[in-house]
């Protein structure tokens, strides 16, 4: 059987809403003889009759009938398809505003919000940079992104990485301390944590469990900081092996306990569900989800 041209196919569709070749030429614009010659074609490559011809108006054969049935629901997913794809050479418009960790703005973000500025210059954004623990997302907020737990919501939440958090402290400052060899040391220290009430969980590689919960002599809402203070030997800092990678490798940090860790803590992006976005929110999450898919491989 010769495969049937496409546009003889839509043909079909509208010969059967309006009943009659007629009718259907004057709906489409196209010469009546044309309407019928195609109709004529589509029924020579199917190689069966699609019509029963009346006086007034056609009717469909059994085989007419069942290739409208099957027919229809293609081509209305053609028709989407095509209209969608035509959606893609329109501009963005609008707006996003995302909440996001100040610690992974760095990470991938910044560089995927400048690229998408560049290339759709009609956009905007808003970032609202803070490590407090997401909740829930306000009217105004489109997405945020989450390191660690995520709130019991009805939030889509799609990981794009993990990091896991780590005792470091300056060359300078284990020199003139005494060794740490176990979590019950740190008591002995000043130690420097992104907020008050600080709860550690430490698993041995043979399996020991440490836990506590303790004030930190010195809070500071911000890892980056955290950190910072760390390098600058004014203590052993709660950091995060994202945040302190680059100091780690330079040598200016170093990890202590080695062989005591916490579990890994997912980083994810929340946002709606996709039915309740924008065209700019769903293709702006799927290129930033790549992007920190690519640069928090290898943070761990």
């Amino acid at each position: 059987m010769a495969l049937p041209e496409l546009e003889d196919l839509r043909l079909f569709l509208i010969v059967v809403d309006h009943g009659s070749i007629a009718a259907a030429a004057r709906a489409d614009g196209i010469p009546k003889p044309s309407l019928s010659r195609r109709m004529a074609n589509l029924e020579t490559a199917v190689g069966e009759k699609l019509f029963d011809r009346g006086a007034n108006r056609l009717s469909l054969t059994p085989r007419g009938d069942e290739l409208n049935a099957r027919l229809r629901p293609a081509m209305q997913n053609v028709a989407q398809a095509l209209s969608e794809l035509d959606d893609w050479h329109s501009d963005y418009t609008g707006h996003l505003s995302m909440h996001v960790p100040a610690s992974l703005l760095q990470m991938g973000v910044r560089q995927t919000i400048s690229s998408f500025l560049e290339a759709h210059p009609m956009t905007r954004f808003d970032l609202t940079l803070s490590n407090r623990p997401v909740e829930r997302l306000d009217t105004d907020t489109h997405l945020a992104l989450v390191i660690g737990g995520l709130p019991d919501s009805d939030l889509i939440a799609a990981r794009v990485g993990q990091t896991r958090r780590i005792l470091v402290a300056s060359p300078e400052y284990i020199d003139t301390h005494c060794e740490i060899t176990h979590p019950d040391q740190l008591s002995d220290h000043v130690v420097i944590a992104p907020g008050p009430h600080i709860p550690l969980s430490l698993k041995h590689e043979d399996s020991k469990n440490w836990t506590q919960s303790f004030e930190p002599q010195f809070a500071i809402d911000d890892v980056r900081d955290v950190t910072h203070e760390a390098i600058a030997g004014r203590g052993v800092a709660i950091s995060t092996a994202l945040a302190a990678a680059g100091e780690l490798a330079k040598g200016r940090l170093i990890q202590l306990l080695h062989d005591w860790q916490e579990q890994p803590m997912p980083i994810s992006i929340l946002y709606r569900d996709n039915r309740l976005q924008s065209r700019l929110e769903r293709d702006f999450v799927k290129v930033l989800r790549a992007e920190l898919n690519r640069s928090l491989t290898d943070h761990l």
